[in-house]
């Protein structure tokens, strides 16, 4: 049985007010013609498949696309759709009653019964092309407050839902290979800090891979961006974004996950690049340089036009010595002609006893801001020292509670 794992599209996500719906439309027709040509059985996406709890129609239109488009052209392909902490739980699942129940499997939500999870709508047997069970998949999705079962004082809600879970799969089809699926952040994963916002799940922020015994066979997981493996008692993989969502995520080999399952249920991994078909850039290639330099780096870029839905992201980042009030219309008048889209300029400057401070000329947009950094910030500036680490769980766990109070509420509207 052949499963192709891909996560974090984002789908709606503009880049500094630059939409992307190029690369979003060459990597999902990429992926259909994939799906086809390494003859996959099944398709699990782990979350964050839009950007925004409320996306834009377009966004969602391009999801339906892709879905009806994969199902024709692969008849016998299965697909198990879990949503993110970007996602609204409602509004993923909401075209599931028009869908073939028996292939597309969308759980935006963990499915709950007075109050409680409910661990066995999570199953999914999954098929190869002759209708023969081959494994089963535990789609878990990003885990609100609320999802977690009662636990007693001194154990750990996330874990004891997982080992529910994990024990619920194996009943299910004894001897099948287990996959199962997680949108959260585990410890040791490396983090976009640009693009990815900080979740904590039943008091946790970075969890242990001790959450996934032995026993399951491959480990599916989104919310990090970068692709990546996580050392732990079994398989566990991060198959990361598409293509970068910020500058940050540049160098990363974005790609999908193949994996093979044989009879004996043993696995083997592949993994496929993906396209991209918008470059990075930015100037320097790492850290800052005085503007003069800058200039004449912007001066010298020589870039072929590949149309303006195509034309480079470029990030500036400048090192001054004071203000500057000239920055912009500086760097606009050095980029003058060049077929490239500037995302945003870094402004680098000696700030007390000698730091170098950054800030974003013309980037103070609320949506830019992580509440973690500014409540951290703010503390600092009332009582000259970071916050607590207790009093950052608080805050993290407060935090959470009101995003998924918001999702639960733009679900239902």
């Amino acid at each position: 049985m052949r499963v192709i794992h891909t996560s974090d599209w984002h789908l709606g996500q503009e880049l500094h007010g630059f939409d992307r719906r190029v690369e979003h439309d060459s990597f999902l027709d990429w992926l259909a013609n994939q799906l086809i040509e390494q003859k996959a059985d099944a398709l699990i996406i782990t979350g964050d498949v839009y950007d925004t709890v409320n996306p834009p129609i377009p966004a969602q239109q391009r999801l339906y696309r892709f879905l009806r488009r994969v199902i024709t052209e692969s008849p016998h392909l299965q697909i198990v759709l879990i949503g993110g902490n970007h996602d609204s739980a409602a509004r993923l699942e909401l075209p599931k009653h028009l869908l073939d129940a028996s292939r597309v499997h969308l759980i935006g939500g963990m499915p709950r019964h007075n109050g409680q999870p409910v661990v066995g709508q999570t199953l999914i047997e999954l098929q190869d092309v002759t209708g023969t069970p081959r494994a089963v998949c535990a789609a878990v999705p990003y885990l609100r407050p609320g999802d977690l079962p009662v636990v007693a004082s001194g154990e750990r809600p996330l874990h004891a839902l997982y080992q529910q879970v994990i024990e619920a799969g194996h009943v299910m089809h004894e001897g099948l290979p287990l996959i199962v699926t997680g949108h959260l952040h585990m410890s040791g994963g490396a983090v976009s800090e640009l693009s990815e916002r900080r979740i904590v799940i039943g008091g946790e922020e970075a969890v242990s891979s001790d959450l996934f015994p032995a026993s399951v066979s491959y480990v599916a997981l989104g919310h990090l961006h970068k692709p990546q493996s996580i050392s732990g008692q079994t398989v566990i993989r991060y198959a990361g974004s598409p293509f970068p969502m910020s500058v940050a995520e540049r160098d990363y080999q974005h790609s999908i996950v193949v994996i093979d399952f044989d009879v004996t249920a043993s696995l083997a991994i592949d993994l496929v690049r993906t396209p991209r078909p918008v470059a990075f850039l930015r100037v320097p290639e790492v850290g800052a340089a005085p503007l003069d330099q800058v200039e004449d780096e912007l001066r010298s870029l020589e870039i072929d036009d590949p149309g303006q839905d195509r034309r480079p992201f470029l990030e500036v980042a400048v090192r001054l010595d004071g203000a500057e009030p000239e920055l912009r219309s500086r760097i606009e008048a050095a980029l003058e002609g060049k077929p490239v889209r500037l995302t945003r300029i870094v402004r680098q400057t000696e700030g007390q006893g000698g730091a170098l401070a950054d800030t974003v000329e013309g980037d103070t947009e609320l949506n830019t801001l992580e509440p973690a950094h500014v409540f951290a910030r703010r503390h600092v500036e009332e009582y000259g020292v970071e916050p607590a680490t207790e009093l950052k769980s608080a805050f993290d766990e407060v935090l959470t509670s009101i995003s998924a109070s918001e999702n639960d509420q733009t679900g239902a509207t």
